[in-house]
């Protein structure tokens, strides 16, 4: 992996200052659709990460302009030094998070994007680059616990089997015994909360837009082997998921 200490930036017009730090820079790119009770938490839990170069960007789709008004004073009060940017409506998770790539100058560092009912643990962030740079990988996602119940896992990444068919480690309703909790490489990891190299992003200009869901994982972790890239799963890197959206 080439040097990526320089952090990838905003343009000029975004009230967020260039750092310096030796560390890559991580743009987390956080999609928000509309103020929901969980996403008070959701924002806390990034302005807690301990990772030293870390940029937040809020993607806001939404065209009410009352939510728009509570979601800016809510990102102000708990993530002071966020960039919002209004998408003016609800453009869905994919559509929405391939914004980053005009928002963003330079193609250095990560991007980390987010859907809005994902709360990560503390030192997420800092886990993913580690294994990134450990593992010279393209793409690594957090191990995915439920969010009502933090016992159940919810998702370690897939494999695929030579018939095309993905495989899913987890039983339905699984409890998490640090059983899945060995980094390995994957076929695909969830889009609700996946790093990715801004490079590499660019490259195959982010998310199919055409596709929902979990079409829309599968198609992008496709796209990214195709570069030669390792997807990894980094079960250190914790996330919980409520699925708002």
């Amino acid at each position: 992996m080439e040097n990526e200490s320089e952090v990838a930036s905003f343009p000029s017009t975004a009230p967020a200052e260039v750092s310096q730090s030796p560390t890559p820079g991580v743009v987390i790119s956080l999609v928000v659709g509309a103020l929901t009770p969980d996403l008070p938490e959701v924002l806390s839990a990034l302005a807690l990460q301990d990772y030293p170069n870390l940029q937040i960007l809020v993607l806001l789709g939404q065209s009410d302009e009352e939510q728009t008004k509570q979601v800016k004073e809510l990102v102000a009060s708990t993530t002071p030094g966020a960039h919002i940017t209004e998408l003016g409506a609800d453009l869905g998770y994919t559509v929405a998070a391939n914004a980053v790539l005009r928002l963003v100058d330079g193609e250095s560092g990560f991007f980390l994007l987010m859907r809005d009912d994902v709360v990560l643990d503390v030192g997420a962030v800092r886990q993913l680059v580690e294994e990134m740079y450990r593992s010279n990988a393209g793409v690594a996602g957090p191990k995915i616990l439920d969010g009502e119940n933090p016992q159940i896992l919810r998702s370690v990444g897939y494999a695929m089997d030579w018939f095309g068919q993905l495989d899913d480690p987890i039983e339905p309703q699984e409890i998490d015994q640090e059983q899945h909790d060995a980094v390995q490489d994957v076929f695909i990891v969830s889009s609700a909360c996946i790093m990715v190299r801004a490079d590499l992003f660019a490259t195959i200009n982010g998310f199919n837009p055409d596709l929902p869901g979990a079409s829309a994982d599968l198609d992008l972790c496709w796209r990214l082997h195709a570069t030669a890239a390792r997807v990894m799963v980094v079960p250190s890197a914790v996330g919980r998921h409520r699925e708002n959206s």
